[in-house]
């Protein structure tokens, strides 16, 4: 079937992810979304898809893009977080390196580096964290991710932090990954993100992704107390995502035989691992091809970002994400979270 797509013209992508073969991926309509027809879909709790909305910030930020996977693949090669952070923050006046751990109880960390701000004239923030990890436990994959956050991950502190220590996460992410600024200064996904919110926010618990060949994420939600949403924005190479609302996925699950009724179907979502559900949602191509005909299959390319709404535990969007090509690719994602009015300005360039 590729082939032929392929002789046409078509942009067809093998979707491939540790072991699992759920067949391809065919480029369509990478037509933008109208505002409104934006708005609908978020309100909706189904994924935003905006090709092309970064511009020609990749391209801008070209050199720090270079630099952040240079580092990843020193990383995947054994190379140490502190010491790639300690070269990328030795001169910040802020910044001051707390210590470094491994958490031997979790097989997915390798590294977790602490720093504390202490800005002249400013309160400080301690227990600042950047923690690297592998995306899966499976050694075949080599798909790497950096979470910024503060204070204990086990308790999930960072619920709890004030907007003055979450700004200083924010600016640690910013001042030691600069290419931070090709999502933080769109004027073009800003304001889609401020027509769809209308509240003041900010894009916080921010990770860069590494995905590599044949690896990603399996499919899950993001619905966090206090979490809006989230902006995933590829920077470089290449991802596939099969997304949709959790309703439109449990009616989906309805269509295939695998439930009963809409309200079986979404209990089994909420419900303990149950592994036909996580056959058929991450190895089943027959059930891929289904996702991908009712909307739910997404290419995104370097300068495009997804916007996957979090309304509540029943209306958000499930996703996974399949690398696509031959080297593994950069990608950020921030989650979106309401702003107070103790958010630095300097974490924001929008109200700079």
């Amino acid at each position: 079937m590729a082939r032929p797509l392929r002789a046409r013209g078509r942009l067809v992508h093998a979707l491939h992810r540790r072991g699992a073969d759920l067949g391809f991926a065919v480029e369509l309509d990478r037509s933008p979304p109208g505002a409104d027809e934006a708005t609908r879909r978020w309100r909706a709790g189904e994924p935003v898809f905006l090709p092309g909305v970064l511009g020609d910030a990749p391209a801008r930020h070209d050199r720090a893009i270079r630099s952040c996977l240079a580092m990843f693949d020193r990383l995947r090669a054994g190379g140490r977080f502190v010491d790639e952070l300690e070269r990328r923050l030795h001169a910040d006046p802020d910044l001051q390196y707390a210590g470094s751990t491994v958490d031997r109880d979790d097989p997915r960390e390798v590294e977790r580096v602490f720093v504390d701000a202490h800005p002249a004239g400013e309160p400080p923030a301690v227990d600042l964290w950047a923690k690297l990890a592998w995306i899966a436990n499976d050694a075949s994959d080599r798909s790497l991710r950096i979470r910024f956050s503060a204070g204990r991950e086990q308790i999930e502190e960072w619920m709890a932090a004030s907007d003055h220590t979450a700004g200083w996460v924010d600016q640690f992410a910013a001042r030691a990954f600069p290419e931070c600024a090709a999502v933080l200064q769109c004027a073009a996904l800003r304001a889609h993100l401020d027509r769809m919110l209308a509240r003041p926010h900010r894009l916080s618990e921010r990770i860069l992704y590494n995905n590599a060949p044949g690896g990603g994420a399996v499919f899950h939600h993001d619905a966090e107390p206090g979490q809006l949403g989230v902006c995933f924005s590829q920077l470089q190479g290449s991802t596939a995502w099969l997304s949709l609302g959790k309703r439109r996925l449990a009616a989906l699950l309805v269509r295939v035989g695998f439930a009963r009724t809409h309200h079986h179907a979404m209990a089994a979502l909420d419900g303990p691992e149950d592994e036909r559900l996580w056959r058929l949602l991450n190895r089943d191509a027959a059930f891929t091809a289904q996702i991908a005909a009712h909307g739910g299959l997404f290419v995104l390319h370097a300068g495009d970002c997804i916007l996957l709404p979090s309304h509540g535990i029943d209306d958000v969007a499930w996703h996974s994400v399949l690398a696509l090509g031959r080297r593994p690719s950069l990608a950020h994602s921030y989650g979106l979270f309401p702003r107070a009015v103790d958010y630095p300005v300097a974490a924001d360039p929008a109200r700079r």
